[in-house]
């Protein structure tokens, strides 16, 4: 496939040609497997406690554990609407390897790897049939305000980064030619969502489009990145996602207040 970084085969085909590179990578960004240890050591950038916490931490400093965050993510087999969560292909979306130039715009590539280090993670893979639109479901947590201030650290990339930066791929570079905010779902503490225009790396005259949007509940992000297998503007990621990676991680206790 030509289009780089755009749709579930270019994945597919990144991982078959580059997963030693992009394996690598994710473990020098410090993230833990599914479900497995704890990620990164060291702690957060921001010393502000967050403003809630998630059930069962224990702790107005500390977010939930790898165990306990995976039961709040959408599981292989759980439905969204007209999708289904699948098995992810790698244990971080690749773009949670990739680097950005100049480095201010690093959250809206990877926000794992824009300073505010997660204590553990899921990933959940919700693919579109051909031509349709797949999302990539990523939920941290963090301790010690880091979910604020990573969410904080997103805002201030989505401004400094709105006339578009270069990301560096495994296999290539790609331009990013536009970043602009759109409106967000009103869940959680925060939420941001943005519309990321993408130069394709063969073709110069193809603009391809990427959705983001992150939610903030306590010391937790849920973050959503969808993309598609076409040129045309899909719209957003799929409201239905969200719906359900948010009604899932609500049931779960993951919204209640600590005791």
């Amino acid at each position: 496939m030509n289009r780089v970084g755009n749709g579930r085969t270019r994945r597919t085909a990144a991982v078959a040609v580059g997963v030693a590179v992009v394996l690598t990578g994710a473990v020098a960004c410090g993230g833990g497997k599914e479900g497995g240890a704890p990620s990164g050591t060291s702690p957060a950038a921001s010393t502000s406690a967050s403003a809630s916490t998630a059930a069962g931490t224990g702790s107005a400093a500390a977010g939930p554990g790898a165990e306990r965050l995976k039961a709040f993510a959408l599981a292989p087999g759980d439905k969204a609407g007209r999708y289904e969560a699948s098995e992810p292909l790698l244990d971080e979306p690749m773009s949670e390897v990739y680097d950005a130039r100049p480095a201010a715009c690093q959250p809206l590539t990877g926000l794992g790897k824009a300073g505010h280090t997660a204590q553990a993670y899921v990933k959940t893979d919700v693919p579109g049939e051909w031509q349709g639109v797949g999302t990539e479901i990523l939920l941290r947590s963090y301790k010690d305000g880091g979910a604020a201030s990573a969410v904080k650290a997103l805002a201030e990339a989505g401004r400094q980064c709105a006339g578009g930066y270069t990301e560096d791929r495994a296999l290539a570079e790609a331009k990013i030619l536009k970043v602009e905010p759109v409106k967000a779902p009103a869940l959680g503490d925060e939420a941001l969502a943005y519309r990321i225009v993408v130069q394709d790396v063969k073709d110069q005259n193809i603009s391809l489009y990427k959705y983001l949007t992150v939610i903030r509940s306590g010391p937790v992000t849920l973050s959503f990145r969808s993309d598609a297998i076409d040129t045309k503007d899909f719209g957003g990621v799929p409201e239905e996602v969200v719906t359900a990676q948010w009604e899932k991680f609500s049931k779960a206790g993951g919204t209640a207040p600590a005791s």
